[in-house]
């Protein structure tokens, strides 16, 4: 079938338009500078492009606090914090790890681990508790690199197609972000812990009876502090109350003093507003207050029970008509209790809560048995947008933090698209002479294929929405150089046959046919070692089997397929009376 000219030259066509129609709008914008085309353009990677590269850390002292056993007294808390920040210090001083320094100290001071980590193993040999907890520690980095990867991924302006994640050390993650205008969005973003809750809110009498046992605690052992009444009032519109802004940092950090928070019930917690209240008063005085709630710490639906989260534009008809919101559903878990939730606190507000921040505390005015809820209260599509991408992605299981920082400018990346582009031009029209000086004639149709060959890897890259980088632009260059090495092979099966005096339509059939296997094994081998490169390795190792991956296949296309249709074509026309090779 394939020997029907007419059909070769349609499966050509089809691919060169194809291709054409794919690349153009990355010709457009990256050689004829139309900003318009950028987001139909190919994309770049963080060394081509520019944009931030990020070291996570994750934050040992709060992920130990978090694995420790939840019900300890009183007095076992205060020691496991003691032993915390004792290691903490000489970690510090050592530049070596909390957990290596709590074994440590164990085994120096003859202190039981399994007293705080009995939630683990019921072993009491500190080198099975800290095997536990190690386990653990590995286990929660494997998480976040899977939810770090999810989260970005998953994220179309985070993400620009396969963004660079992999582990550095025992606790650390290296992200790559290419194209990044808003650091300090990103930023955040990515350290979101997306801790997800439905609370109970507990009513106002709750929270003052709270207020009233932290203030006299305040006036019998803290001189010079105000009194926690005299910087809040009673919200008349919800269980909660309204703090100026001027004193939300003074109170935040008093609450979290060990003293006023150990005052504070161990089945509630105080929780503070998304965003601040701000109005006129009668004088036109500009004023922002921030909202407090008092909340049981012993949430009603978590984040595990989270289903399908997606920020849409809400419907008309409703409160957030036209405003940009998140819905979601809950499992199966999740719908039986939220339903019985609901219908146990009618005329009760629920606070709606990520990260320790309220974004919206309705009132339950019926029970709910769809296990659908909706989010609102964004500034912003964007914002929406985030919120949705994080909780799809899941929660991160313990804190991280950023530990370093590194913006590459998009003039480094300018510099290293020319140097790129030079050496792929010149690495180019070295094999086109080449080609052109050895083999004459048939070396013009063997550089018209590497040309072809060039067009369709760039449209397939971006097809795939792949990013280039600049090891991407060496597989390039690799394949380029094994395209022309198809066609030595084929070209030299048919020099063999002229020279044995065979005509020019059955030297060219028989080249093509003896080179076809040499040029299979040569393909596949180095096709296996880039899947290889692409399963095992990470960030720039997987640009370079990309492409290399992509190049080998179309290569095997354009030197058997095209040039052969051409030679073919050349001889159906009687305008080859002796082969020029």
């Amino acid at each position: 079938m394939l020997d029907n000219l007419k059909l070769r030259w349609f499966i050509i066509a089809c691919i060169l338009t194809s291709s054409l129609y794919y690349i153009y709008p990355s010709i457009d914008y990256y050689v004829m500078g139309n900003d318009s085309k950028q987001k139909q353009s190919l994309n770049l990677g963080l060394d081509l492009k520019g944009g931030l590269n990020i070291i996570l850390e994750l934050d040992d002292y709060l992920f130990l606090k978090r694995l420790s056993k939840k019900n300890l007294s009183k007095q076992s808390k205060n020691e496991f914090n003691d032993i915390l920040n004792n290691a903490r210090e000489n970690a510090n001083k050592k530049s070596s790890q909390i957990i290596k320094e709590i074994e440590l100290y164990g085994k120096s001071n003859d202190i039981k681990l399994n007293k705080y980590f009995s939630n683990l193993t019921k072993s009491s040999d500190n080198y099975q508790v800290i095997q536990e907890i190690k386990k653990q520690h590995e286990y929660a980095m494997q998480s976040i690199l899977d939810v770090m990867r999810n989260r970005i991924q998953d994220h179309d302006q985070y993400g620009v197609g396969e963004p660079s994640i992999q582990k550095l050390g025992d606790n650390r993650l290296v992200v790559e972000l290419a194209g990044v205008s808003d650091i300090s969005k990103a930023k955040k973003y990515i350290q979101r812990t997306a801790d997800f809750e439905l609370s109970l809110v507990k009513n106002q009498n709750q929270l003052s009876d709270m207020i009233n046992k932290i203030n006299n605690y305040i006036n019998k052992n803290m001189n010079g502090v105000p009194a926690l009444d005299s910087l809040m009032i009673p919200d008349q519109s919800s269980e909660g109350y309204l703090v100026s802004t001027r004193y939300v940092q003074e109170i935040k950090k008093l609450l979290k003093t060990n003293e006023i928070s150990d005052l504070i019930k161990s089945n509630s917690k105080i929780v503070w507003d998304s965003k601040p209240l701000s109005y006129y008063d009668q004088d036109n005085q500009y004023i922002e207050f921030q909202r407090l709630y008092l909340v049981s710490s012993n949430p009603a639906i978590s984040g595990g029970m989270i289903q399908t989260p997606k920020a849409v534009v809400s419907d008309m008809g409703n409160n957030n008509a036209g405003q940009w919101v998140v819905n979601l559903d809950m499992s199966k878990e999740g719908r039986r209790k939220w339903s019985k939730f609901t219908g146990a606190n009618i005329n009760r507000q629920v606070a709606i809560i990520l990260d320790d921040l309220v974004f919206m505390a309705p009132f339950i005015r019926d029970k709910i048995s769809s296990g659908s809820t909706q989010i609102s209260g964004f500034e912003s599509m964007q914002e929406a947008k985030d919120i949705a991408s994080v909780l799809k992605a899941g929660e991160l299981p313990a804190p991280i933090s950023i530990v370093q920082t590194n913006y590459v400018g998009p003039s480094l990346g300018e510099d290293s698209i020319a140097d790129g582009a030079n050496s792929m031009i010149i690495g180019l029209l070295l094999v086109l002479v080449f080609m052109l000086l050895y083999y004459k004639g048939s070396g013009i149709i063997a550089n018209l294929a590497v040309v072809f060959n060039i067009v369709i890897v760039f449209a397939v890259l971006y097809t795939m929405n792949a990013v280039l980088t600049l090891p991407g632009i060496a597989g390039l260059l690799l394949t380029i150089g094994m395209s022309v090495d198809a066609n030595v092979i084929i070209f030299e099966r048919i020099r063999e046959e002229i020279n044995s005096k065979t005509p020019n339509y059955a030297a060219i059939k028989n080249g093509y046919n003896k080179a076809f296997i040499t040029i299979l094994d040569a393909n596949v081998t180095t096709l296996l070692t880039a899947f290889i490169l692409s399963f095992l390795g990470s960030g720039p190792i997987v640009g370079f089997a990309t492409t290399l991956s992509v190049g080998i296949l179309c290569s095997m296309f354009t030197a058997i397929f095209f040039t052969k249709t051409i030679f073919l074509t050349l001889l159906k026309m009687n305008q080859i009376k002796k082969l020029s090779i």
